[in-house]
């Protein structure tokens, strides 16, 4: 069981997809899924989105992609190692170094469809979005970076129940990379998506947030994600977008526009959308991105 639901065979399942998507085989053998939203006519450069948390590249498609495909732009969307239509054990992560060599991959391959390539992070995407650009100077041409922040809402993350506490304690003594920590909050989407992931294991906390899974849970809890890897190496040369929905159930506009703020960066732009929550965004939400990559790229 994952997440409370069924495995599902994911090589069966991705075999039997007909949409557009690319397969990127890593060096270890495995095969990542990048599904594909090409523009009607010659695109005006690419963009590469790294989802959140739980989920996976296919409810980017109405989220956000088919708008940008319409608007001229080749999407591309990676389900990580581990989730959606990817190879690896569900909710786990081998290590950071094979995390990061996953993405150069994905970088790689969808700059080598277009000579412009802008990065799209979602939530937990924008780590990975961070932790790309931080791997390689100037690997993409521009960055968007969507609900994410540092602080987080008061009590989003409640304290937690004993028996999940025992898990994870249990994970992060003696099964680091064996999913057991269950990830719950309100207003959770996917719930009834077998391709969805709702366990994780301690190494995964490790990876994506550079702490342990107990830091996470604290961090969480507090309401303040002091992650290291929240942090870029350098100032960014590139453009840089945060935007956020006023409902964000997760981070209020006020954190965001302070991450926005200590970002080093020339050109950089914030916005914000009226009734849009951390991942359901209204279909007219998408004005000001499209402007910013029209007038940019």
């Amino acid at each position: 069981m994952t997440g409370g639901l069924p495995q599902v065979d994911v090589t069966r399942l991705r075999s039997e997809y007909a949409g557009p998507h690319e397969l990127l085989r890593t060096s270890d053998g495995k095969t990542l899924f990048i599904r594909v939203w090409k523009a009607k006519d010659k695109a005006r450069a690419s963009v590469l989105i790294f989802h959140g948390i739980t989920g996976y590249s296919g409810p980017y498609g109405p989220m956000v992609a088919e708008n940008l495909s319409a608007s001229g732009y080749d999407v591309y969307g990676l389900d990580l190692r581990g989730h959606g239509l990817s190879d690896g054990r569900r909710g786990d992560y081998p290590s950071r170094e094979r995390f990061v060599e996953d993405l150069d991959s994905a970088v790689a391959l969808a700059r080598s469809k277009s000579s412009k390539l802008i990065l799209l992070g979602h939530s937990l995407g924008a780590l990975a979005a961070i932790a790309a650009i931080n791997s390689k100077p100037e690997p993409v041409d521009g960055l968007v970076i969507l609900s994410a922040a540092r602080r987080i809402r008061t009590g989003v993350y409640p304290k937690t129940k004993a028996g999940a506490l025992l898990r994870t304690l249990f994970g992060v003594a003696i099964l680091r990379g064996t999913p057991v920590i269950e990830y719950r909050r309100p207003g959770q989407l996917g719930l009834d998506d077998p391709l969805f992931t709702f366990k994780y294991s301690a190494r995964f906390y490790t990876v994506l947030y550079g702490v342990g899974a107990l830091a996470v849970t604290r961090m969480m809890r507090a309401g303040l994600l002091d992650s290291p890897n929240l942090r870029f190496n350098r100032k960014l040369s590139v453009p840089l977008l945060l935007g956020v929905g006023d409902q964000d159930e997760l981070f209020p506009v006020e954190g965001v526009k302070e991450f926005h703020d200590e970002i080093e960066c020339d050109d950089k732009s914030f916005f914000v959308v009226p009734g849009a929550h951390h991942a359901t965004w209204p279909s007219d939400s998408w004005g000001p991105l499209d402007g910013w990559l029209k007038h940019r790229f």
